[in-house]
């Protein structure tokens, strides 16, 4: 292989509880990793730190850097929620002598980084004609409910990516039974419920506490969580060892269905509406015939605007690792 440092790239996703870096040679074939490497955050003082750490391991010069980062950014500085990390890209590329450096909200990473999915890393659930023109837009349920949304630039090619806070907005009941639970989340929280506190990991225990109240024959108490985790709630439901787990996923995938349809009124992202992020990935195969199409489509008289969106899984858990991978690239040019 020759050797050409020239087109090789640092990208990396960096959440609250785990860094994933990498340094890859960018080819007219595609991408390819040179190095790889994960790390946990809280081991480290600093983003510089973290970065330091893993470049002098390496060795390796490159030409540009990018990263995604679970934080909201404000001319490339930022605080991580779940970190004591203050970040600024001036600071961080003086750090490790890398100059081109980029710091990307982690949905603006995601949004950037659905051109770059392959086939098989989504599954269609509205598989509408695609315009490679439209908006398109990320929803990921995990730690929180994220999003995210790119828009063509005018007379280019080119897509710009957003950031947004869309999975906070109102939780709104439809039905009394989401009325009771608007009623008990908003007693666990102690006060404003939007999606975010439902349509996440979190929620996901959240429904799984109330409903395992009403099997019992009473009103859910916040001391009923902490019963199962999603993960383990999500692998209950799909081995179909617990009615409660089956009808806590059931909601939960009712409720995400209602937040993308939501998102179609909010952008009419033709270009479609990617549903991503951990919880999600868990969830993947029991999807179809639960009712988040269903729920998707229910927009009253603008229902048939929504059907023209088309909507999809990312089965591809490195949806952000892939956007920062293409900013790094762009950098470099």
């Amino acid at each position: 292989m020759m050797d050409t440092p020239s087109m090789r790239f640092l990208a990396g996703d960096i959440g609250g509880t785990k860094a994933l870096l990498e340094i890859f040679e960018h080819t007219p074939s595609g991408d390819l990793v040179i190095q790889r490497a994960e790390k946990a955050s809280g081991s480290f003082p600093s983003f510089e730190a973290l970065l330091v750490d893993f470049m002098q391991s390496q060795k390796i010069p490159v030409r540009a850097a990018a990263f995604s980062v679970a934080a909201p950014l404000r001319e490339g500085r930022g605080r991580f929620t779940n970190l004591p990390w203050q970040m600024d890209e001036k600071i961080v590329a003086g750090a490790i002598g890398i100059p081109r450096l980029r710091l990307i909200n982690d949905f603006v990473a995601a949004a950037t980084g659905v051109p770059d999915l392959a086939p098989a890393d989504l599954v269609w659930l509205n598989p509408v004609p695609l315009d490679p023109h439209g908006v398109r837009v990320v929803l990921g349920a995990g730690t929180g409910l994220g999003q995210g949304f790119a828009t063509p630039e005018v007379g280019r090619s080119n897509f710009a990516a957003w950031p947004s806070e869309g999975g906070h907005a109102d939780f709104a009941p439809r039905s009394e039974e989401e009325v009771e639970i608007w009623r008990w989340v908003r007693r666990v929280v102690e006060g404003r419920v939007g999606y975010e506190r439902l349509v996440s990991g979190s929620g996901l225990s959240l429904l799984y506490a109330f409903y395992a109240a009403q099997h019992q024959g009473r009103p859910p108490e916040p001391s009923d969580l902490g019963t199962l985790t999603p993960a383990a709630i999500s692998a209950a439901s799909r081995e179909g060892q617990d009615p409660v787990a089956r009808q806590a996923v059931a909601k939960f995938l009712d409720l995400l269905g209602s937040v993308a349809g939501n998102a179609a009124l909010h952008f009419l992202p033709t270009g479609g509406i990617y549903l991503a992020g951990g919880v999600i990935v868990h969830l993947a195969s029991e999807v179809q015939g639960s009712p988040l199409l269903r729920s998707y489509a229910d927009k009253g008289r603008l229902s048939d605007v929504v059907r023209r969106c088309p909507l999809a899984l990312v089965l591809n858990p490195e949806l952000e690792l892939i956007g920062a991978r293409r900013v790094a690239v762009q950098l470099g040019d």
